[in-house]
């Protein structure tokens, strides 16, 4: 891990990652997100996580994943587009593709 507030981008592909691939066994995108904070809470990463667990209860799927600086506002909108589509094999494979740019881009 980078610093105690921050993740690298290692991290964030590894959680791109694991959201992608619980979506992809057809778990919503809120409880596939909430499986995988819980998986870091375990992990004893509560500080971290919380602001982020905090922000998909209140805000939901999108913002959760700005909070923890996985994706940026111009992600957010093409996601939401993805999402509304409701196709979970769409979204996983857009997460896997963004999981590919942020490894690449590292």
């Amino acid at each position: 891990m980078a610093r105690n507030d921050s993740l690298d981008a290692a991290e964030k592909v590894r959680l791109i990652r694991a959201l992608a691939f619980q979506i992809r066994r057809k778990r919503p995108a809120a409880e596939a997100f909430t499986e995988v904070l819980e998986q870091e809470f375990r992990g004893g990463r509560h500080r971290m996580f919380r602001p982020t667990s905090d922000a998909l209860g209140e805000s939901g799927f999108l913002a959760a994943l700005k909070v923890l600086g996985l994706i940026g506002d111009e992600a957010a909108v093409i996601l939401d587009i993805v999402i509304d589509a409701n196709d979970h094999r769409l979204l996983a494979g857009a997460l896997e593709k963004l999981a590919d740019h942020t490894e690449q881009s590292a």
